[in-house]
């Protein structure tokens, strides 16, 4: 594919779809479409046969985009009769308007803060066709909503739509992943910012024959929202390929730390009948990239603090929570640090968690702590850094 501006004219930007032929590349479909620049541009096979259909969402002018498809199966190519040569010569002596796809569908689209498109292609009723999901957010907040269009008698049509959160003032990202349960069946995250600076996500699902939004509550809110605590995002954090949703909690703070937030977030997954399930807690400090799952038995039983006072070190520590008038009792802490530094810690008991390039994560309990009900082991278990899931982008 070859993206050419063309200035001066009705449609000024080209799409050239090229194929090898001959050993040459050759055009085998233009795509023409009006706007200032290409936000985005994905394939898929939406109408069963044929050459894979082309979405590419428009930008028209700043904060304003149109999402077109094209079918390239309207274009007469010469047959497999021919020889590559002469399919070569064929083909190069076609016109460009002889080359032109045929536009199925034209649509104003949103898109997210994060660059994502807010155009997703998903077999959503896994039927071996193609769906197309359209996010168009409403400025006055009131009814934005996912539109799912698909191929029907011979044409691209809309079958349904779904509402976001009421109140929406920013779409922040755009996911694909699926629900729990045995038929991975698909599903879009979509996480959006309401006006009091709180986030939302919203998840669209197509089952049993119908279009919804699984997380919408009866007031017209999801009921995945993150208030105080907006810097996770929607995770597979146990590596189950299912996304799983955040729900973030303060955890008590004694003396001087009540100036500083410590969270843990409970991590659920929706399945194909709607249900919520918890899955696991985890401690995600963000900033340093790792998180560390919490053990059940240690909820409602602990407090968090920092200590950063050694120049290269930086310390979380886990403390058994005795109430607000008693002070915590220090028995866990995670520490990142430069790797010149750990050259001596396995010998003074240390555990080394990870080593990445010049970073070294590394843990110890300490001595008249509290019993955690972990050892070792189960910390090597239960540590990871924090890393960009690419397959539910």
């Amino acid at each position: 594919v070859t993206v050419l501006p063309v200035p001066g004219i009705q449609k000024p930007i080209k799409i050239f779809i090229f194929n090898a032929i001959n050993g040459e590349y050759v055009v085998t479909g233009v795509v023409e479409g009006e706007g200032t620049a290409i936000y985005a541009m994905a394939y898929a096979q939406i109408n069963g046969e044929g050459r894979k259909e082309l979405a590419v969402n428009w930008q028209i002018s700043t904060g304003a985009y149109q999402l077109g498809v094209y079918t390239l199966d309207d274009i007469n190519l010469p047959g497999e009769e021919l020889d590559e040569a002469e399919r070569l010569s064929a083909i190069q002596g076609m016109t460009r308007a002889d080359l032109m796809g045929t536009e199925r569908l034209l649509t104003r689209c949103s898109v997210a803060g994060d660059g994502s498109s807010g155009c997703r292609l998903l077999d959503m009723d896994r039927d071996t066709r193609t769906e197309v999901l359209v996010t168009r957010m409403d400025s006055g907040g009131a009814t934005s909503q996912v539109e799912l269009f698909g191929w029907q008698d011979g044409a691209l049509a809309p079958i349904a739509s779904a509402d976001l959160s009421a109140g929406i003032t920013a779409i922040n990202r755009v996911r694909t992943n699926y629900l729990a349960g045995e038929y991975d069946q698909p599903a879009l995250y979509v996480t959006s910012t309401l006006a009091d600076g709180s986030r939302v996500i919203d998840i669209l699902s197509y089952v049993n024959g119908t279009f919804a939004n699984a997380a919408l509550d009866e007031t017209g809110l999801s009921r995945e929202l993150l208030q105080g605590y907006t810097d996770i995002n929607p995770a597979d954090v146990n590596r189950d390929k299912v996304v799983e949703l955040p729900s973030p909690y303060a955890l008590p703070s004694y003396g001087e730390s009540a100036s500083s937030n410590f969270w843990l977030i409970d991590w659920a997954q929706y399945d194909e009948r709607g249900n919520r399930n918890h899955v696991i807690t985890t401690y995600h400090n963000v900033s340093d990239g790792w998180y560390l799952t919490i053990p059940e038995s240690w909820r409602d039983q602990i407090t968090i603090s920092r200590n950063d006072q050694v120049t290269g070190r930086r310390e979380v520590v886990f403390s058994h929570w005795l109430g607000e008038e008693r002070e915590p009792v220090p028995f866990l802490s995670v520490y990142r640090m430069a790797s010149s530094r750990t050259a001596d810690l396995e010998e003074e008991g240390w555990t080394i968690l990870r080593e990445e390039e010049n970073i070294t994560y590394a843990a110890r309990f300490h001595e008249d702590g509290w019993n955690c009900g972990l050892d070792e082991m189960d910390l090597l278990e239960r540590f990871d850094t924090i890393r960009r899931s690419w397959y539910n982008e």
